[in-house]
């Protein structure tokens, strides 16, 4: 079996499932957009349904990639920063699957693939942010709630860029993320406490 042909049926459905949905999609159509015959197709998968899979899957192992570990010896924010930001890029290089998983346009039954995919992605928030408490760089903090927090911020960040044709700086939105998760969004001043009673800091 040949390593480039099963790519191509890969990028295929891609395409496919984004244009038609998952649930309008069918194998037709995917061998139609990577030019081979039915029976290839069988030869890389069994169903529409493993192929779909396989797409997520490799998502999960893109993404992995693209987040490096943190080295101590330099800014660990900018790191982190910077480790968004690829995510980021990474939504954006590949904005057909992105609108698959975000908008959930599959067939109801498979929700659930949908729902594995981002549990995975949650192991991996929770995990980083383990070892960030663990070296010293982020509080003690309840990281199974803080990572769907994370991963929360970036799907609706995702989803509002999404569709937008404009260049997009990726870098400044992942600070802003950061920032935000670093220092929250008040304006501190006169001991950085909030004044009930007046409003004033």
């Amino acid at each position: 079996m040949s390593v480039q042909t099963r790519g191509r049926l890969l990028e295929a459905a891609k395409r496919v499932f984004s244009e038609k949905g998952y649930h309008e999609a069918q194998i037709s159509h995917i061998i139609n957009r990577a030019g081979v015959a039915r029976g290839t197709f069988y030869l890389y998968f069994r169903s529409k349904e493993e192929i779909f899979k396989e797409l997520l899957k490799e998502v999960v192992e893109e993404l992995k990639k693209r987040i490096k570990v943190i080295n101590l010896s330099e800014d660990p924010l900018e790191q982190i920063t910077e480790n968004i930001a690829r995510v980021l890029d990474f939504t954006l290089e590949e904005r057909e699957l992105a609108r698959i998983v975000l908008q959930r346009n599959s067939d109801p039954n498979l929700f659930f693939v949908i729902d594995k995919f981002f549990e995975d992605i949650l192991e991996m928030i929770k995990g980083s942010l383990n070892k960030g408490i663990l070296i010293g760089v982020i509080r003690p903090c309840n990281t199974e709630l803080m990572a769907r927090v994370i991963l929360g911020a970036v799907k609706e960040t995702v989803s509002g860029f999404l569709d937008k044709e404009e260049d997009i700086d990726t870098y400044k939105i992942a600070k802003e993320l950061v920032d935000f998760g670093v220092r929250g969004i008040w304006k501190t001043g006169r001991g950085g406490c909030y004044d009930r009673d007046n409003g004033a800091l």
